[in-house]
């Protein structure tokens, strides 16, 4: 599924990509119309929701047939955009336009997410959350996390 050359492309436009990733909106020709991350069974003292190590699926709606590539930022940091947390990165959206993937954050602090859609070899949009993920320490308990700050 996560194809070579087009991770490759993916990640080769990355650098030129990341003045507009860090405030990516949806565009006026964006097929992405949003992203949802679970919360999962996660629990603990910590105001965070999410906790390193612990996985959360990862739902974005778009054009049926549409290829996209998730990316993990830390703030506002553009060298920390990475797509090794998410299993796999590169998926094509099924027929209802649902794109799903797995995501596990290794890093605590605000995370920004990032869905690029692959409009075709050279041609990329990008469309983020409007609100950073807080990602704090985290126990994975079987399906369950617990979140410490």
């Amino acid at each position: 599924m996560f194809e070579s050359n087009r991770a490759a492309a993916a990640v080769a436009t990355l650098g030129a990509l990341a003045a507009s990733i860090a405030f990516a909106a949806p565009q006026a020709g964006a097929a992405v119309t949003s992203i949802h991350v679970e919360s999962g069974q996660s629990f603990g003292s910590s105001a965070d929701t999410r906790g390193t190590g612990c996985s959360y699926p990862v739902t974005v709606t778009t054009e049926p047939g549409r290829e996209v590539f998730f990316i993990d930022q830390i703030g506002d940091d553009r060298a920390t955009a990475d797509y090794r947390q998410f299993h796999p990165a590169d998926v094509l959206a099924d027929a209802s336009g649902t794109a799903r993937t797995t995501w596990t954050p290794d890093r605590k602090g605000q995370h920004k997410l990032v869905v690029v859609e692959v409009l075709s070899d050279d041609d990329f949009d990008a469309y983020s959350l409007h609100t950073p993920l807080t990602v704090g320490t985290g126990i994975t308990l079987g399906p369950a996390c617990a979140v410490l700050p």
